[in-house]
């Protein structure tokens, strides 16, 4: 990959993760179900990945016990992940979900150590500290008020979103070793919207799609079509021709692009009330992204 197609495919990465972010809030407000809105995005995608397997998306070649493996990452990835996302969306600011998922190498990293039994270097630890500090910041636990009180119940919601996040790409380091990312990723869709189903068809029936206009169904299009689909596409193509530290500066770029997008589209009636984009918000951001960018360096 040249240095020119890896600069575009990084910034398009960022471009349509900040879209995300902003366009699953209108969505996320208009469908009283989260899982109903969860199932539509997932099954939308299962089938796209479906259409793409043999072409864009190898054909899988697993064992049963790699089946088995597969459909537990898919509970991981969709029942809790995309879940909690959704439902936290539905409270929180477009630009709160952005800086929560920079904090994935932390919690990976703390998730690893824990594992394998062994603290992280001093570098790596005053990089969880100053990210946990930016969190605290962003959460603002000492502010009263409905407002804050909204944003904080969704923000946490996204915190566990992010802890399955960590916990799926942990899971997943092992399939990934022996399969194409691609491959281990779309399955875990797949099986993960099947197991997710039959806990949604009452949620279907009960939605009032009427009541969703034209930025709600762009949401879940988005939702389908680009972030499940076409972004692990691109992410996992950057991953076969750059370093994980390198791609990782999509994720660290994503809050600042999704306070600027969040804040002109505001201003363009498509986002309505308070952004929180004051300075508590970039406070905490500074602080975020700092530990993240310690926690990433190499020794």
């Amino acid at each position: 990959m040249t240095r020119v197609r890896a600069y575009l495919s990084m910034a398009l990465h960022v471009v349509c993760a900040a879209l995300t972010y902003v366009l699953v809030k209108p969505a996320a407000v208009q469908f009283a179900s989260p899982a109903a809105l969860t199932m539509l995005r997932a099954g939308g995608a299962a089938l796209l990945v479906l259409l793409l397997t043999g072409s864009a998306i190898p054909r899988p070649r697993f064992t049963p016990r790699e089946w088995l493996q597969v459909g537990g990452l898919g509970v991981l990835l969709v029942p809790l992940n995309q879940y909690v996302f959704v439902r936290g969306m539905r409270h929180t600011a477009p630009s709160h979900p952005a800086l929560l998922y920079a904090l994935t190498p932390v919690v990976v990293l703390l998730m690893t150590a824990a594992l394998e039994r062994r603290a992280p270097s001093r570098g790596r630890a005053l990089g969880v500290l100053l990210a946990l500090a930016g969190v605290l910041v962003l959460l603002r636990p000492w502010e009263s008020g409905t407002q804050a009180a909204a944003l904080r119940h969704g923000d946490l919601w996204i915190a566990v979103g992010v802890l399955v996040w960590a916990a799926y790409t942990i899971a997943a380091r092992v399939l990934a070793k022996r399969h194409d990312a691609r491959v281990v990723t779309a399955w875990s869709l797949v099986i993960g919207a099947l197991v997710l189903l039959p806990f949604c068809v009452g949620p279907l029936r009960a939605t009032d799609y009427a009541a969703v206009d034209a930025r709600g169904w762009v949401g879940v299009a988005w939702l389908a079509a680009v972030t499940s689909t076409f972004m692990m596409l691109l992410w996992n193509g950057m991953l076969r021709h750059l370093e994980p530290v390198q791609v990782a500066i999509c994720a660290n770029a994503q809050p600042a692009a999704t306070a600027a997008l969040s804040a002109l589209l505001a201003w363009a009636g498509w986002l309505r009330g308070d952004q929180d984009l004051g300075p508590a918000f970039w406070t905490g951001g500074a602080l975020v992204l700092a530990g993240v960018v310690l926690v990433q360096r190499r020794r």
